[in-house]
């Protein structure tokens, strides 16, 4: 195995690899077999030296090896043995007796456990049939459950303290610490394979005043309230609950501060450009009143898609009278005909005006009192007017 050893170090210098110069105790590996000879399986792990998993953990029950040269698979950091890097292939200590509890907390890896009943300050566990404890804070990342509800039932934990005092053995575990170590090997797996652009499929966890927050498998990303819905003033908790699952796009990454933008709606048609495709301007059509402003009314021309009716072309619900507000001719879910005046894709933006705004003007009449209107324009229109205004302050004003 020194000759191997030496070949694989001497291969990693001359390819100029960049290779791993340590792990943690239980760090989960995936790793290439480079032998299966003699009584270790070697591996490569990715570092300067091979690493050994002993073989006997890759025979199976007919006596078959289950890693084959070549082969890619998962095992787990022990540590230094004999200046060799020493894995195992069993995710989980298994057997009972301190030689299993000594195996699992010298490794790092998982043990199972029966929580047999709360005590002072947590829960009293029988782990591998010796007595261990774990405190309440280390039972969950985040408190879900009621503590008496964990009693009796089976777990994972991480040995996070292995002794003798006065007292006897002393075993401290943490499920928590279990559950953060995955949670983070799950985020760095996620953010190697993220980018911009694709479609993830999550759990919403949260709804929030400025969005929800979806969890991606390892992460949280936040989609936005104005990516929820193309629907303006659409309501969160009316599109999704927590526990849902949805498909998002990745909108942006950020590996630095670890922070993900999602979308809902970009994966939804966008109902403006199905708008455009079907109506042009001069089109007439039927519309809901969903929002008075102070300078008109916002009108639904089809699911997603509003229009504006500006105060200056509602004037002519009331005979052309002049009006402080969109309220005194229209109101909210009001059914109203109107008539398309410009579209505005790319804006989002639509004016919109009523038919009865059709109707012929006079020739003398005083031009639409429309706040919206070019001030140049309504003078070109009044200068043949100069004669008859008498004290008109712009009859001479050039234009």
């Amino acid at each position: 195995m020194k000759d191997s050893k030496a070949d694989f170090a001497a291969m990693l210098a001359a390819s100029g690899l960049n290779y791993r110069r340590g792990f943690n105790p239980g760090e989960e590996v995936t790793a290439r077999v480079v032998s299966t000879k003699g009584h270790y399986v070697v591996l490569d792990v990715g570092a300067k030296d091979e690493g050994v998993v002993d073989k006997e953990e890759f025979i199976l029950e007919d006596g078959t090896l289950r890693a084959q040269e070549g082969e890619r698979v998962k095992v787990w950091f022990v540590g230094m043995r004999q200046g060799n890097l020493t894995f195992t292939a069993r995710n989980k200590a298994t057997g009972r007796g301190d030689a299993a509890i000594a195996q699992a907390y010298a490794a790092g890896t998982p043990i199972d456990g029966l929580v047999k009943a709360e005590t002072k300050g947590g829960y009293e566990i029988d782990l591998a049939g010796q007595r261990a404890f774990c405190p309440y804070s280390q039972m969950e990342r985040f408190r879900t459950k009621e503590p008496a509800e964990f009693v009796g039932t089976k777990q994972t934990f991480l040995i996070t303290e292995y002794g003798e005092d006065e007292r006897g053995m002393n075993l401290l575990v943490s499920r928590r610490a279990l559950l953060e170590r995955e949670q983070k090997a799950a985020r760095e797996a996620l953010f190697a394979e993220l980018a911009e652009g694709q479609t993830r499929e999550g759990t919403v966890t949260r709804i929030v005043d400025f969005g929800v927050f979806v969890d991606l498998g390892g992460a949280e990303g936040l989609v936005p309230k104005r990516e929820l819905s193309w629907e303006r003033d659409a309501k969160a908790e009316e599109l999704v609950k927590p526990g849902d699952k949805v498909e998002v796009l990745v909108q942006h990454v950020d590996a630095v501060t670890e922070r993900i933008s999602l979308s809902l709606r970009a994966l939804r048609q966008n109902p403006w450009e199905a708008f455009a495709a079907q109506y042009r301007v001069g089109d007439v059509l039927n519309a809901k009143i969903v929002r008075i402003a102070t300078f008109g009314a916002f009108a639904q021309v089809a699911p997603g898609v509003d229009g504006l009716l500006s105060n200056g072309r509602l004037a002519a619900l009331a005979k052309g009278k002049r009006i402080a507000s969109a309220h005194e001719v229209v109101e909210e879910g009001q059914l109203l005909e109107v008539r398309i005046e410009s579209i505005d894709l790319e804006a989002h933006k639509i004016a919109l005006k009523p038919v009865t705004a059709e109707e012929p003007v006079a020739k003398d009449a005083a031009p639409e009192n429309d706040p919206e209107a070019d001030a140049r324009e309504w003078l070109r229109a009044n200068r043949a007017k100069q004669a008859n205004f008498g004290n008109n302050p712009f009859a001479n004003l050039s234009l």
